[in-house]
């Protein structure tokens, strides 16, 4: 199993990142995503086609540590025990990009989405 992961300290409040960090934030980075709370404003567990991971919030001294994890389950299944003695290519990864998507997501948190003042 392929496993990621990627943390960012960003400025930001836990409860603040607790608010932004939910199933629309993901699913549009990753895709289809399943989200479940397993610490409530500290973990969450989501899974989706091919991959799990947790997202796990920590507050530092100066803003708040967001740690990313990712899981890809290997598809063994689909290419059979043979692919390998009989020299077959195996199938391509089921998500080759999934750590700049997992940056990507870490970037998104990290700016700012809301403007205090508006005139």
């Amino acid at each position: 199993m392929a496993t990621y992961e990627v943390s960012r300290r960003l400025v930001k409040s836990p409860p603040e990142l607790w608010e932004e960090l939910d199933a629309e934030r993901l699913s549009g980075a990753l895709g289809a995503v399943r989200v479940e709370t397993t610490e409530p404003e500290r973990a969450i567990a989501w899974e989706a086609e091919g991959v799990r991971g947790t997202a796990v919030i920590e507050p530092t001294g100066w803003g708040t540590k967001l740690t990313l994890t990712a899981e890809v389950e290997e598809q063994v299944a689909d290419a059979g025990t043979w692919s390998r003695p009989r020299r077959e290519d195996p199938p391509p990864p089921a998500h080759p990009d999934l750590e700049q998507k997992l940056e990507a997501l870490l970037d998104d948190l990290g700016g700012a989405h809301k403007q205090p003042f508006s005139r």
